[in-house]
């Protein structure tokens, strides 16, 4: 889901991602044996609870950078598919709330790409998968630059359509040169399991 880039106590700089795909990606994966930890965005759809789902709560890009960090080292796999601000107010957020008024300028400074971070200092036994939501006719070039730019072993490429939206149409671009197209229009859910039933094939390398 998204993460709060708070501005004042009232107000935050955010987007519209609802979380569901990545709850639905965590609760399937729990159901199909794996051990899930799922970071959500604080104000995101919650999965179905699940023995194998154990679910924390993040706010901004550095509480999420700060967690993820923390649970790296005891994990396998990462599959990022919140939607973490590019940008967070300079200097953090003001104390109280900024009153109505005259016009205003809000200086912002560039997030931290957690996951090239993350991609860049895993074990040989660690893999990372990220998504990118572009428009449509960026896509593909869009996915490949990010893939090579962020070392992940694999990208979900999705269009900006995905949002707020009941399904997906979505093309994973692997390390190794392949692509794996995926039905078109799915339902989340049906993506979901489609997307942990190959997960086996998608981090298989050539």
């Amino acid at each position: 889901g998204a993460t709060n880039e708070s501005i004042d106590d009232v107000r935050y700089l955010g987007n519209r991602s609802s979380g569901q795909l990545g709850a639905l990606l965590g609760f399937t994966a729990a159901v199909d044996s794996y051990e899930v930890t799922l970071l959500l965005g604080s104000n995101c759809i919650h999965p179905a609870s699940h023995p194998r789902l154990k679910t924390i709560p993040f706010s901004s890009a550095r509480d999420l950078a700060a967690k993820i960090s923390e649970l790296w080292q005891s994990h396998d796999l990462l599959i990022m598919a919140a939607a973490v601000a590019d940008f967070t107010p300079k200097g953090g957020q003001t104390d109280g709330k900024i009153p109505r008024g005259k016009s205003m300028t809000l200086e912002l400074c560039p997030t931290e790409d957690i996951v090239a971070r993350l991609a860049s200092s895993k074990r040989e036994d660690q893999r990372v998968i990220c998504f990118a939501l572009e428009e449509s006719n960026k896509l593909h070039s869009a996915a490949k630059n990010k893939l090579q730019r962020k070392n992940v072993d694999a990208i979900v490429a999705n269009p900006l359509e995905t949002m707020e939206s009941k399904t997906i149409t979505a093309q994973v671009f692997c390390k190794d040169g392949r692509h794996i197209t995926a039905p078109e229009d799915l339902p989340k859910s049906h993506f979901a399991k489609w997307f942990i039933e190959h997960l086996s094939e998608i981090l298989s390398t050539t």
